[in-house]
């Protein structure tokens, strides 16, 4: 687990000035530092190590293979890295290290593009073969390791996070798709970012540079869709197949991703997902070190009690994090870390968890994927009951009659959302559940009307079934541009390594291809499968109703006090060049009176915060 930074340039590259960006992301890899420069100085590739498995030097990075001379930089882990490099010893291949990085290079030179379907991990890479003059790089199928590049006439920069990009490049204009995306979803979609020009390799792809002509060539490797266009086959299976084969794939992948060369703890919220990996670790480990986050004095976020539960039942050396009195002064770290804004204040608990796993620990397990793979979400249970009392009225009286309505009641009342979508013709459903700020709003709040653009996300139905296609555009989407992102950059601010056996691609696989909608959502039922599961190896005591994470009291702290007054100043700032101070205002009333729109505020303070350190320039 690391950062890296490469530069591919038709000019010369400044050796000194490259070091210095590359320190931007040292937070990423704190144990060692090394760079490669070819003999033209066209070349450039920067590492970070955060050491994980063979901490000796030789496996350090950049690393070079004498044979092909290609040379590799690589964040992540391969968690089949073992049995892929006995298969590569059967081939007659040799190592130096036991590391992951080694059998990467190896396994390239064997397979070619063609070793991706081979591993299994998080990853994203660069190799460069001097020999053909081309650069691949390439990340994995759930984007839990992030890589962004930028793409110019002299230039070609490929790093892990934009810093050192935004650094070196002089890229600073704000991106109007991003600024429209961050507002309505939350995130940045897909393949762009908040900084004009710089984009992301969307998870699940590859790409080929050709340096001669700095051609590039992106192509996708990992496609869930072509089965689950296509109904399922043999859902008549008993339930306990089912569990048998979630409980079966889950040791498999808990198993390989406990395998480390330092100490391994456990994040538990004390929710069902967390709950499954510890009861499933704990088979491999006599003591596991597990980690929470407590809100005493707000006892709707605070889940200790459940988490306790889980701790005491399995043994385990229990840590729990007081989260109460956190200053609205952490949005100016987060941002430091982050690099572009997103709308997910439980990045703070994460952070702070984080910061104190890695006192004791270099890696972390966690529950995240489970939700989107398994039915997790209240918005489920709501398309499958609009999907039922639909069907006896037809869709033009129903659109009318919801118009209607809608002019009548309250903006903020309870509900209103489901009635919107009672008005809408469910087949042909973009899927958006941030419920942020859509176009009519960004209207308001943004002070120019040229920041405003409509949206599109990688939205589609692409099942006849409601619910596979609402938790594939989650997996598609929000797992990946928002829970992947808040965790990735939360546990690497603090140099730690969080893994995520949920998205073994054996596990996901089996949701998407085989588990029937019955088994994830039911009536007022979700996540069915998993809770199944859970009743069979967790403590007779666990409650299965509650869905709790690491969530973060927004609605409750910018009601009044310091983040209110935090806010308050942010809006009204003369650097303020975006946003409507009017609004912004009238928002922030709001939310004093009784409002619940945390998360909206949430993302103006963290926008403001972070235009202040990156584009606070008009």
């Amino acid at each position: 687990m690391c950062g890296y930074y490469c530069i591919v340039s038709s000019e010369k590259i400044d050796l000194d000035t490259s070091i210095k960006s590359l320190d931007l992301i040292s937070h990423r890899g704190p144990d060692s530092q090394k760079y490669f420069l070819n003999d033209q100085r066209s070349i450039f590739m920067g590492f970070n190590r955060l050491s994980i498995l063979d901490l000796r030097s030789e496996a350090d990075q950049p690393m070079i293979d004498e044979e092909s001379q290609r040379i590799i930089i690589f964040n992540g882990e391969i968690y089949n890295h073992n049995e892929v490099r006995k298969f590569l010893i059967e081939k007659n291949y040799t190592f130096k290290t036991t590391s992951d990085t080694e059998v990467l290079l190896k396994a390239y030179d064997f397979w070619k593009e063609g070793l991706l379907e081979r591993l299994e991990g998080m990853f994203s890479f660069v190799i460069y073969d001097p020999i053909k003059n081309n650069i691949f790089f390439a990340r994995d199928r759930a984007g839990e390791k992030p890589l962004f590049y930028l793409h110019n006439k002299k230039s070609f920069y490929i790093c892990s996070e934009i810093k050192p990009i935004y650094k070196d490049s002089g890229k600073k204009d704000l991106s109007i798709d991003g600024l429209n995306h961050f507002f309505e979803n939350g995130f940045t979609s897909k393949d762009i970012s908040m900084i004009d020009d710089i984009k992301k390799l969307k998870p699940g792809h590859q790409a080929m540079l050709n340096i001669n002509t700095l051609k590039l060539d992106i192509r996708r490797y990992w496609n869930l869709e072509k089965k689950i266009i296509k109904p399922l086959k043999n859902i008549k299976k008993q339930n306990n197949y089912y569990i048998d084969k979630l409980e079966l794939l889950l040791g498999n992948a808990v198993k390989k991703q406990l395998i480390a060369d330092v100490p391994v703890g456990m994040m538990l919220s004390g929710g069902v997902d967390s709950s499954l990996i510890v009861a499933t670790a704990s088979k491999y480990f006599n003591q596991l070190n597990t980690f929470t986050v407590t809100f005493p004095d707000l006892q709707k976020y605070d889940e200790s009690k459940h988490a306790q539960l889980i701790a005491k039942h399995f043994n385990t050396n229990h840590v729990e994090l007081n989260a109460d009195n956190v200053e609205p002064e952490i949005l100016y770290k987060l941002v430091k870390h982050y690099d572009e804004p997103m709308v997910d204040s439980s990045m703070i608990p994460t952070y702070l968890l984080s910061k104190e796993i890695r006192k004791h620990c270099k890696v972390a397990l966690g529950g995240d994927g489970a939700d989107e793979l398994f039915g997790g979400y209240s918005h489920y249970n709501r398309y499958n009951f609009l999907a039922k009392i639909q069907k006896f009225i037809p869709y033009p009286l129903r659109n009318s009659i919801v118009k209607s309505v809608l002019n009548l009641l309250p903006k903020n009342i309870r509900g209103r959302k489901t009635l919107e979508l009672f008005g809408k013709r469910l087949n042909k459903l973009e899927f958006n559940n941030a419920n942020l700020f859509d176009y009519k709003k960004r209207g308001k709040l943004f002070k120019d009307n040229a920041l405003l653009k409509k949206t599109i996300l990688e939205k589609k139905i692409i099942s006849t079934d409601l619910v596979r296609s609402a938790t594939f555009e989650d997996y598609n989407n929000y797992l990946s541009e928002d829970i992947l992102v808040k965790v990735d950059r939360a546990s690497m601010a603090c140099s730690l390594e969080v893994r995520s056996p949920f998205l073994d691609s054996e596990i996901t696989k089996f949701a998407f291809h085989e588990v029937p909608s019955y088994l994830k959502v039911y009536k007022n039922q979700r996540k069915i499968l998993p809770k199944m599961l859970a009743k069979k190896i967790l403590p007779k005591k666990f409650d299965y109703k509650r869905k709790q994470g690491f969530g973060f009291p927004v609605n409750e702290l910018f009601r009044s006090g310091k983040w209110h007054d935090f806010l308050e100043d942010k809006i009204n700032s003369d650097q303020n060049y975006f946003l409507d101070k009017r609004y912004c205002n009238q928002l922030l009333s709001r939310q004093a009176k009784g409002d619940n729109i945390g998360e909206s505020l949430f993302a103006i303070a963290f926008f403001l915060v972070w235009c202040e350190a990156y584009v606070n320039q008009r």
